[in-house]
Parts: structure tokens; sequence; C-alpha cells
């Protein structure tokens, strides 16, 4: 028989750590709300039995204000697992028990996994599982998933539990005249109305119309009778309770978990987390948080552009063009191939493909780094401060984290505003975040300060990121009060405990974003740099060219290139390379690598004779601020959910970009000529 195990918590409970541990799965962690958009699937570990574990994303409530909150929602109620696997936080148990006293309610047989333990036991805390237990009336156990302790312990609940055949019942959390008023309404609803919600649970069921729950109003908005019936029960409990029906059964709720936990637990000794809460007051303070976030980005960008880009640089430029070009030159040579074969291998393959991944040291030291910084605990802190400040823009402190996520690649980026309960923020933020610079752009920025600001390769990227978070807040006020606007949400972040990262899942962060990198190199790169080679290689009578200037390529490019001299790179070669980009943004580099083969001296050199200092800062402004890859943009179309937001997003994204490109090298080149 085949078990279905649904793992549901808070965000931020280590619900995907505990998944990676109970499957063996590597799945990315992460230290906020939403890094588990979908759900996930796996097999348990170390048991005879056939059971599923599925991964649902991390959510508050089974109130549907986010896209999270109906996935997660929606299976427990459609699917009905086998068993629940409820993770919660135990440094915030009271809080994370909320979700549980809902779950209570699906009649869906249930464990308790209590994580964190470890740092509850420093905090001076001791829970009694037994008595948490005969309180809630399901099983608990105490593990860590950071430390991987007690995982061995749930297993074997998990499966004892799966083949229980009679549920035990749970405690009621109502008193009774309150209990009284609902169930009078559940038996009205099932003998009057039994095609009203057939599948929900009897009590869930009743709550939830009661409550006038979201997704359930829309299901029975023509039903004026039932309507009559809700309201008129709602009164009867505002009667009795003489406070309004949503904040009476939030607070019933609350005074079961806050009675329950009073009993269960106790303080064995003094918090020693001191030294934490004292970090926080540093790296929180409402004046120091956000310069000292800027240090730890000038930094990052120091170590991983200028240091490393100084040790790495040059021996892999090396050994591509004066190691393994002559070698396949000389090998095929040898083997008596065509020289327009060893040509295409060498100025088209390697070429493209190999100026990509000379910057691929830099990369992987700039993903360390920020993997560092989620898994600590500190980018929830960022988010949580930033919250201030996108608030005067139309933005919350949730819109930070999609753009965290973007610094990798876009298109998780755009993803992660699934998180947003508030639509409008959701669109917007879907649209401003491909201006956080991905990592595909980073070896076109490295590459042009390398040419032409030598000395001063992290200030060129440091500002970069400046002017995107500029855009960002700018584009935010202007366009929540324009195409998107609406009312703000409110906003809610977990604030997770600061730790050391486990190596495990920096490791793994580190590996899925360069493998993706590389992949694309091996793919998409490989195969445009390959066309792009023959492109420039013909002549429009497809005949070979004594010059580049007198290829296919060349004569398209001539003739989209004047719409990029105001910019000041109206040469065709940065044309054709920032249409090639469309497919990928690395491909910007593997073009003009491949373009500027064909005319002698290094990729350097040609870019030299292409760009000026003002027009290549232009150049990379644009790419910057313009719409990104395919993939983000199909992305981007599918959050956004509609052609009209899509297509205003493309050109507003593209406008912008020309617009802020177009004054950088104008008033530029009259400064610095």
């Amino acid at each position: 028989m085949n078990y279905k195990v649904a793992l549901v918590g808070n965000p931020n409970s280590g619900k995907t750590t505990l998944f990676n541990c109970l499957t063996g799965s590597n799945l990315y962690v992460g230290n906020w709300p939403g890094v588990t958009v979908e759900k996930k699937e796996g097999n348990l570990r170390d048991t005879a039995k056939n059971i599923t574990l599925v991964d649902l994303p991390g959510i508050y409530s089974l109130a549907p204000y986010s896209m999270d909150e109906i996935v997660s929602r929606n299976f427990l109620l459609e699917e009905r697992p086998d068993l629940i696997i409820n993770i919660i936080d135990a440094s915030n148990i009271e809080r994370n028990l909320y979700l549980s006293t809902q779950l209570m309610e699906l009649n869906c047989p249930m464990v308790g996994a209590l994580n964190m333990m470890d740092v509850v036991k420093k905090t001076g805390v001791e829970i009694d599982v037994q008595r948490m237990e005969e309180i809630f009336g399901y099983p608990f156990i105490e593990i860590s998933a950071q430390k991987e302790t007690g995982i061995d312990e749930l297993i074997k609940l998990v499966e004892k539990m799966v083949e229980l055949d009679k549920l035990k019942e749970f405690p009621q959390i109502f008193p009774p005249e309150i209990m009284n008023l609902f169930t009078e309404f559940g038996s009205l609803v099932k003998s009057k109305y039994p095609d009203v919600l057939p599948g929900y649970p009897g009590l869930f069921r009743t709550i939830k119309l009661i409550e006038k729950d979201e997704e359930v109003m829309l299901k029975i908005d023509k039903n004026t009778e039932l309507l009559e019936a809700i309201y008129a029960v709602r009164k009867k409990i505002e009667a009795v309770t003489h406070h309004d029906v949503d904040s009476t059964i939030a607070d019933y709720r609350y005074r079961f978990i806050t009675e329950g936990i009073s009993k269960a637990t106790k303080k064995t000794k003094e918090n020693i987390l001191q030294f934490q809460d004292k970090l926080d007051k540093v790296l929180m303070n409402r004046f120091a948080a956000l310069p000292i976030f800027f240090f730890f980005m000038f930094v990052i960008y120091y170590v991983s552009i200028t240091l490393v880009g100084e040790i790495t640089i040059g021996g892999i430029e090396w050994f591509i063009n004066d190691v393994l070009m002559m070698a396949v030159a000389t090998g095929l040579g040898s083997l008596g191939a065509a020289d327009w074969i060893i040509a295409l291998i060498n100025d088209g393959v390697i070429t493209g493909v190999g100026a990509v991944l000379t910057f691929v040291p830099q990369l992987v030291v700039l993903f360390i780094f920020i993997s560092i910084l989620e898994d600590s605990g500190y980018m929830a802190r960022v988010a949580f401060i930033m919250d201030r400040i996108f608030r005067h823009f139309g933005l919350s402190g949730k819109s930070f984290i999609p753009m965290v996520v973007g610094l990798g690649c876009s298109v998780p980026g755009i993803m992660a505003t699934r998180t947003l309960e508030n639509e409008r923020e959701r669109k917007l933020t879907a649209v401003l975040t491909p201006f956080i610079s991905c990592g595909a752009k980073m070896p076109i920025y490295v590459l042009m300060a390398s040419v032409f600001f030598t000395n001063y390769q992290t200030l060129l990227v440091f500002s970069l990121y400046l002017i995107s978070l500029t855009v960002v807040f700018a584009s935010g006020f202007v366009l929540s009060k324009t195409w998107f606007k609406g009312a703000d949400s409110g906003y809610l972040l977990e604030i997770p405990p600061l730790r050391l990262p486990k190596l495990k899942n920096t490791s793994t962060q580190v590996w899925q974003r360069t493998k993706e990198f590389i992949v694309r190199a091996g793919t998409i790169i490989f195969a445009v740099s390959v066309v792009l080679w023959f492109l420039q290689s013909f002549t429009p009578g497809f005949q070979m060219v004594q010059s580049p200037d007198e290829s296919i390529l060349a004569t398209f490019g001539k003739i989209i290139a004047p719409v990029f001299v105001p910019l000041g790179f109206g040469n065709w070669v940065a044309s054709v390379a920032l249409l090639t980009g469309i497919a990928a943004k690395e491909m910007i580099i593997s073009t003009m690598s491949v373009l500027s083969s064909g005319q002698g001296g290094s990729l350097t050199e040609n870019i030299s004779q292409i760009f000026t200092p003002v027009s290549a800062y232009s150049f990379v402004i644009f790419v910057l601020l313009a719409s990104p890859c395919m993939a983000a943009l199909a992305t981007m179309k599918k959050e956004l959910g509609n052609w009209r937001d899509f297509l205003f997003a493309l050109a507003y994204q593209i406008g912008l970009a020309y617009a802020i490109a177009f004054i950088i090298y104008q008033v530029g080149s009259r400064i610095f000529g």
C-alpha cells in the first residue's frame, strides 16, 4: 500500500530542511517564507513501507491569503493525506501552534515535530512532549533538522501512525456555548445544503462558512438562503461573546494554546542566547542596519570580482587560448581536418563557451557568500529592515526576498513573488525583480570593468547594485500610483535565530546555481555560438567572407545598430550581442567573443575598439535594466497572469533601460569626452 504523508508548517520552521533529512533529497533551503513555492515529493527513507512525503509551501494558517496557502489547503482538502507531519518551530511554539489548531479540524492523523529543540534548550526551556500529547490530542517528538537529531525516531513514529485504523479524537478548542452554535449551524448545512463543500470535514467546513472564508464564499455567492443563515449565526456568536466573530475564533484558539503550553513547559535555567540578542540590536538597528548591509555587499563584490578575478581570469584565458585552442588546431590539423572545421571549433565553440566559463570561479564565490547570508538568517533581518523603506515606494519587506533570490537567477526570483499575499504588490515585485542583477549578467560587468575601469572594478559593479536599487524604489513609487494601484498589505516575516550556515545546504545551493550556469553554457551558448560563427563567416551570397563586416550577421546588425547610436554603442557587434542576449544574458559575451575572433586580436583589444569608457558604462546599464532572458520573461508572463500587464512590463523595462542609458551617455560624453 502507498501512504501519502504531508509535511505542513509555518514558513521558516525548518520544513524543507526536515524534508531533505527524511527523504535524502537536496532541495534549496532558505530562511524566509516562500522558498518552497510548490509542493515537492520524495520517498521516506529507511522504511520498508511505501511512504511518499509531500513538502507543502510554508503557511501561517489555512485561510487563503496567499497562493502558498491556497496550494497547501487544496492539497490537504482534496488529496486527503494519510498523515500530517506538523513541523513546529519550538522556539516560537505558541505562534506556530495556531496553524495546528486548524489542522486538528481536518480529521486527519497528525504528528507534531518540535523542531529547533537545540535552540530551545539554550533558552533554558523544557517541553514535556507527553503532556503536549495529552493536551493537544496527537503525539509530539523533539527534533533538530539542522543538526539531524531525532530524525530516526520521527521516521519510526510515522511508520506507526500511518497504519492507525482509528483516529484519536482531538480536544475541543471552543467553549460549549460556541460549540453548540457551531453544531447547530453544521447540522443545518448538512441537511439543507448537502452539495455545499461536500468533501470538507464537518467542523472545518462550519468554521470556514461562519468566518466567510474568501475561497468558500466564492463557491456559494449565489446561495442567498445560506448567506442569510451565515449572517444569523454570526450575530448569535457576537451576542454571546460581545466581540466580532473573526477575533473571537482567533482568541479562543490562542487561549487554548497558551493554557496548554503553560502546562507543558517549564523554565530550568537562564537564557544563554543573550549574545544573539545583543548582535541583533546592532544588525537590526534602524540607523546602522543599512550601512552594515551595504558594507557586506561591497566586501562580497570586492572579494568575488576583484580578488578572485585577479587570480583566475588570466590563468583560464591562457589555458583556453594558448593551450586548448592550440591543441585543438594541432590535433585536427594532423587529422587532415579542413580549415573551416578548425575555425568553427576554435573561433565558434571554444571562443563562445570559453568566454563565459572564464568567469565561473567569480560566480561560485559570489554564490557562496549569498548562500551564507541567507542560511545564517541575516537576509531575513535585512528584509525586515527594508520594510520601512519599501513601504514608502508601494512595496513591502517581503518584496526584498524575491530580489535577493534574483541575485542568483531572475527566474526563481520572479517565482518567489508568489509568497506575497497582496496581488498588487505581487505583480509589481515581479516587474521590478529583474532590475536586480542576476548572476548571468555579472560576467558582462566584469569584462567591461577589466577593459575600461581596471582600478575600479568593485566600484563599478557596486554602483550598478546601487543604481538597480534606486530604479526599483523610483519605479515602485511611480507604478504603485499609476499602473499597479491598490491598497497595501500587512507584513508578517519570521525572524529566524542567527546560526552557522550548514555546509550541506550551502554547497547544495551553490552547486545548483553554478550547474545551471554551466549547463546553459553547454547547451544554449554552444548552439548559438555555432550559428553565430556561420552567420559571421558567410556573406549574404553564401560566400566565405574576407572580413566580418561583409557577413550576413553584419548586414543584419547594421540595420538595427542606428537604434543604439544615441546610447553610444551603435556598432553592429554590440547590437547583435544585445539581440542574442535575449536567449541568455551570458550570450552577450559569447557573441562579442565569436564576432571579434575573426578580426584578429584578443577579445579585450577588440572591445576597446567598439566602446569608450562612457559608452561601455551606458552599455552595462542597458544590460542591467533591460528585460531579462527568455526564461525569465516566460516566468514573468506566468506570474503576471495576463498579456496586458506583461506587455506593459516589457515596454517599461526596455524603455526605462533605454532612457537611463541615453542620459548616462549623453551627459557622460559631454563631461568626459
